[in-house]
């Protein structure tokens, strides 16, 4: 009787490579909603399309607040021009329209688009309700205030120099000197909550 043929180490070596994966297969199957592992956003950002344009984070953000403070500017500013009103009563209506459009469509942007849902610090105000609608809206009045000495600051400095051409009020440069001071406004935030957050642990470790 002829004697069984051992297998050779190669077809040993190949029979483990195609072995199926059987534990592997079975989770698959029986994957559900209560029992698949959390991905990160961050994780599942790299195989979701990106768009032709990958700007950062940041950059994206305040982009988009320049462009609805342009918008303001064209429909506000523009169009408010010709009724006389006061530089007060200009800078409450923009501050003011500036801080409702902050806290509905451009934190709303903010909140579906910002990675790991760390959209707090893209706001100055972040939570949502009838209150942080109140506190964007000075909040607003504050930044026009800023933009309007921005102006003021920049034409007296043309001047200055002997220029004949003033600092105009028009949608660009109004958007970039808004979301400007607003990135200025949210950095001077983290960095107070950094020094209060030191001052804390030194506090705590005193004890």
């Amino acid at each position: 009787m002829a004697k069984k043929k051992q297998p050779r180490d190669a077809d040993k070596a190949a029979a483990e490579y195609y072995e199926l994966k059987t534990d592997a297969v079975d989770s698959l199957i029986n994957a559900n909603v209560t029992n698949a592992p959390e991905v990160s956003e961050k994780e599942l950002k790299k195989y979701r399309r990106k768009s032709i344009l990958n700007l950062p984070e940041g950059l994206k953000y305040f982009l988009v607040k320049a462009w609805f403070a342009g918008v303001i500017c064209w429909f506000f500013v523009i169009g408010l021009g010709s009724l006389g009103l006061s530089a007060l009563d200009m800078i409450a209506i923009l501050g003011i329209v500036t801080g409702l459009v902050w806290d509905l469509p451009v934190n709303i942007f903010i909140r579906m688009k910002a990675e790991e849902k760390e959209y707090g610090r893209w706001m100055m105000f972040p939570k949502t309700g009838v209150a942080a609608g109140a506190m964007n809206a000075l909040y607003g009045i504050v930044l026009i205030f800023l933009v309007v000495e921005t102006y003021a600051l920049g034409n007296r400095i043309l001047f200055h120099t002997g220029s004949e051409t003033a600092l105009s009020v028009e949608p660009i440069l109004y958007g970039l000197f808004t979301a400007g001071w607003d990135w200025v406004l949210l950095r001077f935030r983290k960095l107070g909550n950094s020094i209060l957050a030191d001052a804390k642990k030194s506090a705590a470790g005193q004890k």
